[in-house]
């Protein structure tokens, strides 16, 4: 496989990803192509994206690989941003063919769990704004199961494929333990403990999507979020700041819902999270932020939509894979 692969390269808030042509891979080395991109020496980040032509009804078909289980995932939020302004500022908005003049532009998404609308705010030919739609993931993860767990005596809500805590349930356990820190120190082996801890209650073999959140925003918001996924091995990606993650914001929402914690009054409002600490953890681009919008029926949420602060495209060109 040694034809050149055209790509596209993009993150939001530090969640790096590699956005492909799906029909230039091989059929069956999909996966393997996408390992490799993960890894040294392309070093491609967090995710893979396999973009397709289809006339299924929807404008792109997507299939994700990401780093943590090293295999197929359902949908990622934060390469759904990075889509929205590649369709716009790439050569991805001729190969789909898609009409991108604005002021907002419509792209229906079809992932592995869900139809995900994208919602362009296009201004100069520039994609000013990517709002996504999760109305239809959020469904998917009430499906695989929401319910209140107990690891080790903390309290936390299984989400889905995500564990989410509570950082004040975890200071009633480790009440000097900083949670919001992202340098090595005791959280991380305290953490590790609980991933693998839970990992063994649910039966999960690989790695593990955790987030934390608490109250206490610093600046903007109403909340913070960390993103503590759990590897066997360490990720082919370091990343020295708090990386976005939209499909977690998303599932901590729906368990700040089940414990009654959202910042607003009725059944139709917003959320805005802080990702990290800036004091603990300063990022080049100050405090990064994302915004949940969301509509309940019965406590539980029916609409879902969000966009990160930050997304940006890096790179776009032709990509030889490794050939060992």
């Amino acid at each position: 496989m040694n034809s050149p692969i055209s790509f596209v390269k993009g993150h939001c808030g530090w969640d790096i990803v590699t956005l492909l042509v799906g029909e230039q891979i091989p059929p069956g080395k999909e996966l393997e192509t996408a390992l490799k991109i993960i890894s040294p020496p392309v070093s491609g980040g967090i995710e893979v994206g396999f973009m397709y032509q289809t006339d299924e009804g929807e404008d792109i078909r997507l299939r994700i690989v990401d780093s943590t289980h090293k295999t197929w995932i359902p949908m990622c939020g934060g390469m759904s941003q990075v889509i929205g302004k590649a369709v716009v500022e790439t050569f991805f908005r001729e190969r789909f063919n898609l009409k991108t003049e604005g002021p907002v532009v419509t792209v229906q998404l079809r992932t592995d769990s869900s139809m995900v609308p994208l919602q362009i705010e296009v201004e100069n030919g520039k994609a000013t704004k990517v709002t996504t739609v999760m109305s239809e993931y959020a469904a998917y993860l009430y499906r695989e199961g929401v319910e209140p767990v107990n690891v080790l005596g903390v309290e936390g809500i299984k989400v889905g494929y995500f564990l989410i805590l509570d950082i004040e349930k975890l200071k009633q356990k480790y009440p000097d333990v900083e949670f919001a820190q992202l340098k090595p120190g005791p959280h991380q082996d305290v953490l590790r403990q609980i991933h693998e801890a839970y990992m063994k209650q649910q039966d999960i073999e690989e790695g593990l999507y955790n987030i934390l959140y608490d109250m206490n925003a610093e600046g903007p918001g109403q909340a913070r979020i960390f993103s503590r996924f759990y590897e066997k091995t360490p990720s082919a990606i370091s990343i020295p700041w708090e990386f976005q993650c939209g499909t977690g914001t998303v599932a901590v929402g729906i368990a700040m819902a089940e414990q009654g914690k959202l910042p607003f009054k009725g059944d139709k409002g917003k959320v805005v999270f802080e990702w990290g600490s800036q004091k603990l953890t300063p990022d080049p681009y100050g405090i990064r932020t994302s915004e949940l919008n969301i509509v309940l029926e019965e406590k539980k949420i029916v609409s879902a939509s969000f966009n990160h602060s930050v997304v940006e495209i890096l790179c776009e060109g032709q990509l030889t894979i490794p050939g060992y």
